[in-house]
């Protein structure tokens, strides 16, 4: 590949940032499987259609509520535990509040949807564009990100990261609390069932328990909004214009490769638990195991200082691939002279882990501070909130991770015994 100059890097900046404020004041608010979201997907199929060879669009079905839906199921269980309590149905109350700490595990830790069937179904998008070589294709490599935008998450607008984790604690606290009291009730009063009489310090401990957990299991009904969406600017229109630009690149500046297939996807409903990526791996998996298929997939590309390849994700359970997270890393000391730190994704996922669990290699390369800042699911997030500085810094990465790998193929990396 020819050497990227710096005023293609400015153009390609441009290019990203005017195209984000084009989807955003263009189109409807983009949750997943809205309308908006689809309206922005035809969007990206017709701009990949002016640089790449072959855009597909695949359909898939998801019930996008059900990612942070849970929360509801949650409040009814604990506030029938507390309840429950009062009745002196102590093992009930333990049991109920067992329950809905499980539920929390599936649905926020692991992402396995249980509680799908009680949500709206939907239909939403993945759109994948590709671009061959000059000769047979012996490799491909894939960058990523995702179209649809978070709903707000409320107490991170009102109040900041501060209040976003007071709640975020207060709420966990009640589980052991209730728990705590179910057991007390059960070593004072054994098994029978209202009414009782307790002891005057279990009771005052039960309205303590009451007093306490009842307003914040409620606070609960505003962790999110379900009817405000983000613009999601940041997160994650970013990723998408610079996959897109990838492409655009290649068609600008007359750069045809020899053996490796550069292609994008724009994937659907990563908000609502990384249902896109999961469709899309399920679905092609077979079809791009012909040659070595890698995904490099970007992440609310904002915060320079905090620019890292992501080597754990979906809370820290996933292992990405340690050849292509060194490829990135390789290529960010030559693109930009800097050794991009690996991390971790300590709350939450990327489409990076649904590729990782499906067996492909991938990695994620982000730039965002995990101490929520004020942009983070939020109406902040807007196409006035860019960092034109670290899009350059991430555009370039990706350049030089694409000239590297079809150049010299993955690294090698050091195995632990």
């Amino acid at each position: 590949m020819k050497q990227i100059s710096q005023d293609t890097v400015n153009k390609n900046v441009d290019y990203i940032a005017d195209g984000i404020k084009t989807v955003i004041t263009t189109f409807d608010k983009r949750a997943p499987g809205s309308q908006g979201e689809a309206q922005a997907q035809e969007y990206f199929a017709k701009e990949l259609g002016n640089y790449a060879d072959d855009v597909k669009t695949e359909k898939f079905t998801l019930h996008p509520l059900a990612f942070m839906g849970w929360i509801y199921f949650d409040i009814v269980l604990l506030l029938g535990a507390i309840t429950c309590l009062w009745f002196n149905i102590n093992i009930g109350a333990i049991l109920i509040t067992i329950t809905g700490l499980l539920l929390l595990v599936y649905q926020l830790l692991l992402y396995i949807h249980v509680t799908a069937p009680f949500f709206p179904k939907k239909t939403s998008t993945n759109v994948f564009a590709s671009k061959k070589p000059k000769g047979e294709v012996k490799r491909r490599i894939v960058f990523c990100g995702h179209t649809d935008a978070a709903p707000e998450w409320g107490y991170l607008n009102l109040g900041g990261a501060v209040l976003f984790e007071i709640q975020l604690l207060a709420s966990l606290a009640t589980i052991p609390f209730v728990i705590a009291m179910g057991i007390a009730g059960i070593i004072l009063n054994g098994f029978d069932v209202f009414p009782v009489i307790s002891p005057t310090p279990y009771r005052t401990a039960l309205i303590v328990c009451t007093a306490y957990c009842v307003p914040v299991v409620l606070s609960l009904l505003y962790f999110f909004n379900p009817f405000r969406t983000v613009d999601g600017a940041n997160d994650n229109l970013t990723a998408n214009f610079t996959a897109l630009s990838v492409l655009k690149t290649l068609k600008d500046e007359n750069i045809s490769l020899e053996n490796t297939e550069v292609c994008a996807l724009m994937a659907g409903s990563e908000e609502a638990g990384l249902r896109g990526a999961m469709a899309f791996a399920k679905a092609n998996k077979d079809k791009l195991s012909d040659v070595e298929t890698i995904f490099i997939v970007l992440e609310t590309l904002h915060e320079t200082d905090h620019l890292s390849i992501y080597t754990k994700d979906l809370n820290g359970i996933v292992k990405t691939d340690p050849q292509v997270a060194k490829l990135v890393q390789e290529a960010g000391e030559q693109a930009i002279d800097r050794k991009i730190k690996y991390a971790t994704v300590p709350m939450g996922s990327t489409d990076s882990a649904a590729f990782a669990l499906a067996g492909m290699k991938s990695t994620c390369l982000a730039a965002i501070n995990h101490q929520l800042q004020p942009y983070y699911h939020t109406r902040k997030d807007s196409y006035d909130n860019l960092s034109k500085e670290c899009l350059g810094l991430c555009y370039k990465t990706v350049m030089k991770t694409l000239e590297l790998y079809d150049e010299k193929g993955l690294p090698q990396v050091e195995t632990k015994n």
